[in-house]
């Protein structure tokens, strides 16, 4: 069972940011979502009275969970959720969850591709991740990356905004060292190449972006450096398969380490807004362009500066708190928990 930190992600950003996502959609269009989400599909129930239920509005999903083995009780709790939700109303029977792991969607000759090509493109793409984004090595096969690489080319199929949401662990030892170096070099282009980039940074971030050192800064440095290097990455893999308009739209952070200096789990927001157009000169044409690559920069750099503390923005709004606390029990109850255990359990955390 999640804190209600986590209650406060799915409420203040990803429902938040769905729901502008579809404001000016007609309660036809369905929402189409890709996730990796747990046997009780608490995420789905949610988004689903969310979005959904209070608009009409269908909901087709596709999931990846690659701890339901067959004939195991996890697989046995996925698929009495899988009942459950795929039978509420407007929710289209042939959504699913596969036991695979997303990065088998990299192989297009696998069944995770066969089906993603069949679901997709999608509206809402939530990589809820366990550990750091960054934490395959560049050389593996079937990484990450390459999955994230095979996603992001799909949604050049969609001619609508869509959403990217990305939760990760952020921390020295939660990235490949040559990934992150890799991740990094986004950053170093735009101090080379951007102009006002260096600036923005200093103003907004109070950083140093000409002489940063990502192995000896400080480790809310540290934090603030790989949001926007992520958020950069992310971009730029998105706008690799199609002109779009990406922006960082919500960086949420709070700590899973106790007492640690800062937060070190980010959860971030990108709504990405395909562009159509053509060429310059039709008889010469040129390949695609990031769209804005300095403005996207450093419109990054302002949101990370932006981004809230969910500890400590609870710890000052106990009616916040508790109404997040009440959301999570009637979840729990949908998903067949004993509800009445979760206050006694969050108490247990602060003893």
């Amino acid at each position: 069972m999640a804190p209600a930190r986590k209650q406060f992600v799915r409420r203040e950003q990803w429902a938040e940011q769905v729901r502008r996502l579809y404001a000016k959609r007609p309660p036809a269009d369905p929402l189409r979502y890709l996730g990796l989400p747990g046997t009780d599909l608490i995420d789905l129930r949610y988004l689903y009275e969310q979005i959904c239920r209070t608009s009409n509005r269908p909901l087709i999903f596709l999931g990846f969970n690659s701890e339901a083995q067959p004939r195991s009780p996890a697989r046995r709790e996925l698929d009495i959720s899988l009942y459950e939700v795929s039978r509420l109303p407007n929710v289209q029977l042939k959504s699913d969850v596969i036991q695979d792991d997303l990065r088998r969607i990299s192989d297009e000759s696998s069944i995770a591709w066969k089906r993603a090509r069949e679901f997709g493109p999608f509206d809402v793409v939530n990589l809820d991740l366990c550990d750091g984004l960054a934490s395959d090595s560049p050389t593996t096969q079937r990484s990450i990356y390459d999955a994230l690489g095979q996603v992001t080319a799909l949604q050049s199929l969609n001619s609508t905004p869509w959403l990217l949401l990305v939760t990760t662990r952020i921390g020295r030892n939660m990235f490949d060292p040559d990934a992150e170096d890799e991740i990094l070099q986004r950053f170093r282009d735009n101090v080379c190449s951007c102009d006002g980039f260096v600036e923005e940074c200093q103003q907004h971030l109070g950083l140093d972006a000409t002489t940063i050192d990502s192995s000896s800064c400080s480790d809310d440095d540290y934090l603030k450096l790989m949001i926007v290097a992520l958020g950069k990455w992310l971009a730029q893999l998105v706008q690799a398969s199609r002109t779009s308009r990406v922006a960082l739209v919500s960086t949420l952070g709070y700590r899973v380490v106790a007492n640690a200096p800062c937060e070190d789990l980010v959860s971030i927001a990108l709504r990405c807004e395909p562009i159509i157009a053509g060429p310059e000169n039709a008889l010469s044409p040129t390949p695609l362009e990031p769209f804005e690559e300095c403005e996207t920069a450093k419109r990054i750099v302002r949101r990370t500066a932006s981004r809230k503390d969910v500890d400590a923005w609870l710890e000052g709004d106990l009616a916040m708190h508790e109404a997040l606390v009440a959301e999570m029990e009637q979840l729990l109850t949908a998903a067949r928990y004993d509800s009445s255990r979760y206050r006694p359990w969050l108490d247990s955390l602060t003893a």
